[in-house]
């Protein structure tokens, strides 16, 4: 009888041992996944909590993934379902998309910012987008859509200089060294006095011009090896189902070349609003 209680007793402390590793394991498994994604919060999973994030493409990473963060992963105060306070400047590297049934409200002086070519910040909500006072938007590419969009005193969403890759037709660059501008809904500007027939870079984007959604084209160089042309505008657009109200600016332009290239020329805007 007392070897058999020994054996039972045994038998369960290897049971419990072996739950113990199998728990650790799990646990330095998901802690060194957070480590590789470079995130230090929780990664959310639940369905429930889906429209309350922002959906951050880190495409910098060696596979794709996407990470959930909520409002105050982006320094905010409320949430993306009832109302989202950005009281604080916020810099991406990368992609950012945020969805919601409820309001985004960027405070005074604030700014989200991702000055990086090409970048994309996407905010979808069911509510009110506001910017106040001094606040910004910067981005490749911005996308807004709200039931109203309110843009107070100095506020501004700039894709200035900041344009994707080439449409698939044409790069829109013109060729040479001459220094010549960037094209796309015309030729771009000869920076040559006495030239009467060589012209910038390619036209294009004319069969969307309904519904512009092209970046810019980088200007000419005089050199082959540096690049001296200015970029390429970047790409808004702005979907409000009822009221757009702008007391700041919205701009899209072509960077400047200097004494040595040619000017980038502008992106795209393009607005849907019931009322402005």
């Amino acid at each position: 009888m007392h070897w058999n209680l020994w054996c039972c007793i045994l038998l369960g402390y290897l049971h419990i041992y072996c739950i113990f590793l199998s728990s650790g394991h799990h646990l330095n498994r998901s802690t060194g996944l957070e480590r590789w994604l470079g995130y230090s919060g929780s990664l959310v999973r639940d369905d429930s909590q889906l429209h309350d994030s922002a959906f951050v493409d880190t495409s910098t990473l060696s596979s794709p993934s996407n990470v959930l963060v909520s409002c105050e992963d982006l320094e905010g105060v409320g949430s993306f379902n009832t109302t989202c306070l950005l009281s604080s400047t916020h810099y991406l590297k990368s992609d950012i998309n945020i969805y919601g049934v409820g309001n985004l409200e960027l405070l005074s002086d604030v700014s989200l910012l991702c000055p990086v070519e090409g970048c994309m910040i996407s905010v979808n909500v069911s509510g009110n987008v506001k910017l106040g006072q001094n606040a910004s938007i910067v981005a490749g590419s911005v996308v807004l859509s709200s039931a109203n969009l309110t843009m107070e005193y100095n506020s501004y969403i700039d894709s200035s200089s900041l344009g994707g890759p080439p449409p698939s037709q044409t790069s829109g660059t013109p060729v040479g060294s001459d220094g010549a501008g960037g094209g796309h809904g015309g030729r771009g500007a000869s920076c040559l006095k006495n030239n009467k027939t060589n012209w910038g870079g390619d036209v294009y984007a004319w069969s969307t011009l309904s519904e512009p959604w092209s970046y810019g084209s980088k200007g000419g160089g005089k050199s082959h090896i540096k690049q001296y042309g200015g970029n390429g505008g970047g790409r808004v657009k702005l979907l409000v189902k009822d009221t757009l109200y702008v007391n700041g600016s919205i701009v899209a332009e072509g960077g400047d070349g200097g004494s040595d290239g040619g000017g980038g020329s502008g992106g795209s805007i393009l607005v849907h609003a019931v009322k402005l």
